[in-house]
């Protein structure tokens, strides 16, 4: 698979296919650095929708636009999420409480399922193609990973691109229940991160050769996975080292003297925030024109993405 745009909104500033990516260890705002959303989604529309919906909208809209692809060329849409949109959730429940129950209005419901994102790409573009949002904790991303290379793999010759992406948001409900008194330092994170895949080699910023996911709590059995992926990219003369991405708190698991950029403080609790990753590791690849290894941890799960 080949990746031919991205786009995200994070704490860093906007990532964008046709911008070099932003300072990585720059300090960061407590929060994401939402763009205009204006320039992508009517305002009537924009005032109806929550941080989480137009965060994963607009992420997914730049990330078609600046890759000249048609809508009419998608062949899915895939999203991955594993709390979905929260405050449409939590406005659900309250009105529930409020009004005894009866007499809901549907829109905050509707709102609040975690297909939410990916319908509202799909009305925004008028596609009717594959529309898959998966919620597997902390590999909800990968697994949307997993379906889009069955697309592709599916698909005749090279046409046809997947929407791929990861959106998580976060609310003052989510902070209380997961800090309690022993991870009260416990950072959140939030975001929206979008790919455009394709089995087209030109034009793309990278391909996407290998996924690699697996679940443990375990340090060395994470080594083993780790360094087995790591074996078919050696340091020899002649031949481009690959740069790390790595999102993971626990740095015992990697045994090797590589370029590391620890981007894990930017992710920051973020059970989709492999999309972020791999967004980077993209632009990484991009510019620095070399093999990138996306390492990325969410608790007991992990993934490890090849990029060349």
């Amino acid at each position: 698979m080949y990746i031919h745009s991205v786009c995200s909104i994070s704490r860093l500033p906007l990532i964008k296919t046709d911008i070099p990516l932003p300072e990585l260890s720059a300090e960061l705002p407590p929060d994401v650095q939402e763009p205009h959303y204006a320039d992508y989604i009517p305002a009537m529309q924009s005032r109806r929708m929550s941080k989480g919906l137009k965060m994963g909208l607009t992420a997914a809209l730049d990330c078609l636009r600046s890759s000249g692809v048609d809508a009419a060329s998608l062949k899915a849409i895939e999203v991955g999420t594993s709390y979905g949109l929260l405050k449409d959730s939590e406005t659900f429940l309250d009105n529930m409480i409020t009004h005894q129950e009866t007499a809901l209005t549907p829109t905050a419901f509707i709102q609040s399922t975690h297909n939410t994102v990916a319908g509202a790409i799909a009305l925004s573009l008028k596609s009717h193609v594959h529309n898959m949002t998966f919620t597997q904790r902390g590999h909800s991303f990968e697994s949307a990973v997993k379906d889009t290379e069955l697309i592709l793999a599916t698909t005749q010759g090279n046409d046809g691109y997947v929407l791929l992406g990861g959106v998580e948001e976060k609310n003052d409900t989510l902070e209380w229940l997961l800090k309690g008194d022993e991870r009260a330092s416990l950072e959140m994170g939030e975001g929206a991160a979008f790919l455009l895949l394709g089995n087209e080699a030109a034009g793309a910023l990278c391909q996407l050769k290998a996924t690699t996911i697996f679940k443990t709590n375990n340090q060395d059995t994470a080594s083993a996975h780790i360094n087995q992926v790591m074996a078919g990219y050696p340091c020899q003369e002649g031949r481009e080292c690959p740069v790390i991405i790595w999102n993971s708190l626990n740095p015992g698991v990697l045994n090797y003297t590589y370029k590391i950029t620890d981007i894990s403080g930017t992710v920051a609790y973020n059970p989709t925030g492999a999309a972020l990753a791999l967004v980077i590791g993209a632009k990484t690849c991009q510019e620095q024109q070399c093999p990138v290894i996306v390492v990325n941890q969410f608790k007991e799960y992990w993934s490890v993405f090849e990029l060349v």
